[in-house]
């Protein structure tokens, strides 16, 4: 017989836990959260991982919850540990990813002496959760019943709003008992579905079916079919233009994806011409600070956002938050909508056919650069992959091309910081039998090393590290050029080659230094090798932000 904890609530919490469905744990190695490791190790209803660095085990989880959309326990000891969590679960709080934070503890009475591995745990993360709670250490039928419902409150939480929640327990000494009977046992755990209000449809149709121009900017969104059915419906209205993101994933030949390209040189009396009625944003996080701009310094009448959770002012001009399920509300609205005569989509359309002739134009006569890198690797990922792009410099090139529709893009754009990007593909990964390819840049690649200290890292894993010898995009945004140290203190740059990491961890390892022999080396690094791969790109001797630059300027 499997060994379990003999604490009662410590059964409550895996009892609960299975009933509700949730079903994978990250774990990292502590003394105080031990009884909590045994109980979940030894029962077979949970995939346990052990992930010893608590920082890139919340990323993992968080890649995790991304690919299986539904909720990932991360369980840490106390202390340090516990704040190590924190990057991911800001991300996971802005991206909407559903996950459960379980935290062991010291007893309270212990915060604030000086006792080892104790801080001012509880509530640690109160605001970028929608949850938090702690658990009484006491085991009579009244504290456990109140225990149950916090904890049935918790999963609720994370499961309605999709985000991270957090359960504080502390544990008080001896912690390791354990037994082989199930002291805790009940049924399925029944989740309510999240209810909405009323949107007063009718006149919102009102409104849109007046409107000639109007824009549906889609920002940060996971792959889904049936919305993205649903959006090709909509864009077949000549008064209505759908501006997409590599990050949206969705696709059209009539939706523009390629923001920045065709409005960076356009002065502000085309910007204003150009500028609709009504703005529909749906989704999150817009990479483009472009769009930004333009919507804060040429205000659309109006300003609609859809969305079951966010609804942030980022043009600051909201005036309707239309709070729904998304592909509910679209399939309704679009009954009481009409096409309306308008040369709006055409505008747009013909400055984009502009645009992308002097695009390719300047790529013709673009040697080997970071821009070119990412003209040649986009079109070699495999069928059906999963993309995972770093931030910063990397999210910004891809946003300059086509990406084929078949492929799943994601990108840490919640917060977008560059550390957790490899952690949280790798934690996609393991939970998938699809390719995953993480491109990734060298600060963030680095940053974020630990990833590979996973043993559990998938053969079908392939990492392209563009390293440009240190943090670029300080040579390319106004400021750090002008302040005398951009090398040292912005750039941090460096010489440092991924051939080391990938022999310390047990990746194959693969250089290109330029584009003799480019497609043949990319075929052969997708095929399966019974490990996990890293391609590193070199071009630290290029002068890429002055690439970047002229190519911009070209686009003009």
């Amino acid at each position: 017989m499997k060994k379990k904890s003999n604490l009662l609530n410590v059964q409550l919490v895996a009892e609960t836990f299975a009933a509700a469905g949730i079903s994978h744990i990250v774990i990292s190695p502590g003394s105080r959260n031990g009884a909590l490791t045994m109980q979940f190790a030894n029962d077979q209803r949970f995939e346990t991982f052990s992930i010893i660095d608590e920082r890139s085990a919340a990323f993992v989880a968080l890649g995790m919850a991304q690919r299986l959309k539904k909720p990932v326990v991360i369980c840490c000891t106390s202390g340090s540990a516990a704040a190590n969590y924190y990057p991911a679960i800001t991300e996971a709080f802005y991206q909407n990813v559903p996950i459960i934070v379980l935290t062991a503890d010291r007893p309270e009475l212990f915060v604030d002496q000086f006792d080892g591995q104790t801080i001012r745990q509880r509530d640690l993360y109160q605001s970028h959760s929608y949850y938090n709670t702690q658990l009484s250490e006491l085991d009579d039928t009244e504290t456990l019943t109140e225990n149950m419902l916090k904890l049935k409150d918790a999963i609720t939480k994370a499961i309605h709003h999709q985000g991270p929640v957090h359960i504080n327990m502390p544990f008080s000494e001896p912690f390791y008992g354990y037994t082989t009977e199930q002291l805790i046992d009940f049924e399925n755990i029944n989740i309510p579905k999240r209810q909405f209000d009323e949107i007063d449809i009718f006149a919102l149709a009102r409104e849109w079916n007046t409107a000639s121009k109007k824009i549906i900017l889609i920002g940060l969104h996971s792959p889904d079919d049936i919305f993205n059915d649903l959006m090709i419906k909509y864009a077949d209205d000549p008064s209505v233009v759908i501006l997409t993101e590599v990050t949206s994933n969705t696709h059209h030949p009539r939706f523009i994806n390629k923001i920045d390209q065709l409005i960076f040189s356009l002065s502000e009396e085309e910007l204003e011409i150009l500028k609709p009625e009504i703005l529909l944003t749906i989704g999150q996080n817009i990479v483009s600070k472009k769009i930004k701009a333009f919507f804060r310094n040429h205000r659309p009448a109006q300003h609609w956002h859809l969305d079951e959770h966010w609804h942030p002012d980022t043009f600051q001009l909201q005036n309707k938050k239309l709070i729904a399920d998304k592909n509910e509300f679209l399939s309704e609205f679009i009954h009481y909508i009409n096409p309306k005569t308008s040369a709006y989509y055409n505008d747009w359309n013909d400055i984009r056919i502009q645009k992308e002739q002097k695009h390719q134009e300047f790529l013709d006569q673009t040697n080997y650069s970071d821009l070119k890198v990412f003209e040649k690797i986009i079109p070699t990922y495999p069928e059906n992959a999963v993309i995972h792009y770093g931030n910063s410099s990397v999210i910004r090139y891809a946003l300059l091309f086509d990406h084929p529709a078949h492929l799943d893009i994601y990108c840490n754009r919640g917060t977008s910081g560059i550390d957790g990007s490899t952690s949280t593909a790798v934690g996609s990964c393991m939970v998938s039998n699809r390719l995953t390819v993480v491109v990734t840049g060298d600060i963030s690649f680095l940053y974020d090393s630990n990833a590979l200290w996973n043993k559990y890292l998938p053969k079908n894993l392939r990492i392209i590290l563009i390293n440009n010898g240190g943090g670029n995009i300080f040579r390319f945004i106004p400021g750090p050029n002008e302040t005398d140290v951009v090398e040292e203190f912005f750039e941090t740059k460096h010489h440092i080659k991924a051939y080391g990491l990938a022999e310390t961890f047990g990746l194959d390892y693969w250089l290109i230094e330029d584009l003799e022999g480019f497609d043949e080396t990319m075929a052969a690094f997708y095929q399966d090798s019974g490990r996990a791969k890293i391609l590193e790109i070199d071009t630290m001797r290029i002068p890429n932000a002055e690439i970047l630059r002229n190519y911009f300027r070209n686009l003009g």
